[in-house]
């Protein structure tokens, strides 16, 4: 499939004949389109419309064969344009493709950004999986309990910056950094609803990496730039009941906990 060509001006008379021969047949191409797509609702006369699709066929087809140089048809052309011989057609020309342009220029912004945002995604899910690639045994939480039970491990990627990644995991014995009060005040006034305390989640862990990273000047919650953010976690699951259900040992992808879920939302970022 051929990429989609925005419409580009009429090019100077100096262009060289590759140029020019491809800009007429461009416009031919756009020109017929329209032509091809004319019903009584159009707003333009069909037979104008033709007769610009059959101007812009001819100067292609001369300047391809050599018949006429680039500068000529470029200079003739614009003196038909300026003595009305179009009879409007290319001004109704030039308006349409600059909607179509305008259109596509969204499609393309959109998608790029779902392409960024897909990217940050799989990084996130990459990186927690990287963590779990070197913890093939497990990872277990130093809480004494008389069942085990397994720690998390998160990675958190950056819309945007590729190949910016950071690990986290639950426990703040493994946390690479203390708590400090903007953390604090991150998960503060969210209710006791788990077994551990809002600080010590791997999520938090990988947030704290980027605060000391990147980050380090943000002084406030609101200066987080929590909507660049993507976060993924993986659970270690010391085997036994899982959902009802008896299973083995080994990783599996969690949502955010309660808590993060909390200040995920707060920040604008993403949880996958």
């Amino acid at each position: 499939m051929e990429p989609y060509q925005f419409f580009t001006p009429l090019p100077a008379a100096t262009a060289d004949r590759d140029t020019v021969k491809v800009w007429f047949f461009q416009r031919k191409v756009q020109v017929s389109a329209l032509c091809s797509g004319h019903t009584p609702k159009s707003g333009f006369s069909l037979d104008t419309m033709t007769t610009l699709r059959s101007k812009l066929t001819t100067y292609e087809s001369r300047v391809g064969l050599n018949e006429m140089t680039p500068g000529a048809a470029i200079t003739q052309f614009q003196q038909w344009l300026d003595a009305y011989g179009d009879n409007g057609a290319w001004q109704i020309y030039v308006d349409d493709q600059a909607r179509k342009d305008s259109a596509e220029r969204e499609r393309q912004r959109v998608e790029v950004e779902a392409r960024t945002i897909r990217d940050a995604e799989n990084a996130a899910r990459s990186t927690a999986t990287g963590i779990c690639d070197r913890y093939r045994a497990g990872l277990l939480s130093s809480r004494a309990s008389e069942t085990p039970v397994g720690r998390v491990v998160c990675g958190l990627a950056v819309i945007g910056s590729p190949g910016a990644t950071y690990e986290g995991f639950s426990g703040q014995d493994m946390h690479q950094y203390t708590t400090t009060p903007l953390i604090t005040a991150l998960v503060s006034g969210i209710t006791q609803s788990e077994k551990w305390p809002p600080e010590s989640c791997a999520e938090v862990d990988a947030l704290k990496r980027w605060l000391n990273g990147p980050g380090a000047g943000i002084s406030s919650v609101e200066k987080i730039p929590g909507d660049t953010f993507v976060f993924h976690a993986r659970v270690w699951h010391p085997g036994g009941k899982w959902g009802g259900k008896e299973t083995s040992p080994g990783w599996k992808d969690r949502g955010a906990c309660v808590y993060c879920q909390h200040w995920i939302r707060r920040i604008g970022a993403r949880s996958v």
